[in-house]
């Protein structure tokens, strides 16, 4: 009873407290080649705002220990086969993101023709005619690869967490960390390596989540059912088999849905209370400005009236 525990516990992001300006890394071991998925999702804070670093080899494979992994992190200087990656994510603020298709079918289309008209054509354009037709639809493939990488680097919604996918140039220990900004933090991080999970979503081009492999897990565990004599036959069990795995997938789903839409609540009451901090903070200065005038009006127009010659009398 408690495999399916820890299975749903390793399914939840932990979260981390990130200190002003302090740094929280977590690290895994890859293998030459190897895929690797940062994800990061700052819950809390003044402001939603850190800096996602991805760096590595940060230590030898042979680093097993904790105090050989420690030792080597202290030597560690970022060379020409290391992977370095730095960007700031801000979940206040939308990503720019430019989604214009610069490609247009319309421009490459081809002309139709009839079957007389090809035939009255000189071998010269036949030949000519081909390439055209060759270069259309070399072109208009390039475009659909191209509207396919973007659909994998768009930008996540409203509520679901900033990832990236590196591949690991060298063997070692790297790590995936998150930085606070001018104030302390609260973020969500995952390093999901494909050796662990098993798979790369072939739509994202991201490893595969930890709830994901627990439910594909579970759908294997399924597929061990088996119809006893006399009883259910294999072919009722079978529905009953796919039926389940629609269940379970839905049920996956709807767990995924349920977060992104806790996150989405989260960003949205923190970026009401951070416009309420700002409005308050505007008003009190603007009232602390208004006092100091009207104070200097008043000391003026008392020295007019004691007849000071600080203003011409």
């Amino acid at each position: 009873a408690a495999a399916p525990f820890l299975q749903i516990a390793s399914a939840i992001p932990m979260q981390y407290t990130i200190p002003q300006r302090a740094m929280e890394c977590l690290y895994e071991k890859l293998e030459q080649g190897e895929k690797a998925t940062m994800s990061v999702f700052i819950t809390s804070g003044a402001e939603l705002k850190g800096t996602a670093i991805f760096e590595g080899p940060v230590a030898p494979p042979t680093a097993d220990t904790g105090k050989d992994l420690q030792d080597a992190i202290a030597r560690y200087r970022a060379g020409s086969g290391s992977v370095v990656d730095e960007s700031t994510v801000d979940f206040e603020q939308p990503d720019d993101w430019d989604d214009d298709d610069d490609w247009d079918d319309d421009d490459y289309a081809d002309d139709e023709m009839d079957d007389e008209d090809v035939k009255d054509m000189t071998l010269e354009q036949k030949a000519r005619r081909q390439r055209q037709i060759e270069e259309y639809k070399r072109r208009r493939e390039a475009a659909r690869k191209r509207r396919t990488a973007r659909r994998k680097r768009a930008r996540p919604t409203e509520g679901e967490p900033r990832q990236k996918t590196y591949m690991a140039k060298q063997p070692g220990w790297y790590r995936a960390c998150v930085k606070g900004s001018w104030y302390q933090i609260t973020a969500e991080i995952e390093l999901r390596k494909a050796s662990s999970l098993g798979d790369v979503d072939k739509e994202t081009g991201h490893v595969i989540s930890y709830g994901y492999r627990a439910m594909l897990n579970e759908e294997k565990e399924m597929d061990k059912f088996v119809a006893e004599e006399g009883g259910v036959k294999d072919e009722d069990l079978q529905v009953t088999r796919e039926q389940l795995k629609k269940l379970n997938r839905l049920l996956n789903e709807i767990k995924e849905k349920q977060q992104d839409e806790r996150h989405r609540l989260s960003i949205h009451a923190a970026t009401n209370e951070h416009s309420h901090s700002r409005m308050v903070l505007s008003s009190l200065l603007e009232t602390v400005l208004f006092m100091l005038v009207t104070g200097f009006q008043v000391y003026t127009i008392r020295k007019w009236f004691s007849g000071s010659p600080m203003l011409g009398r």
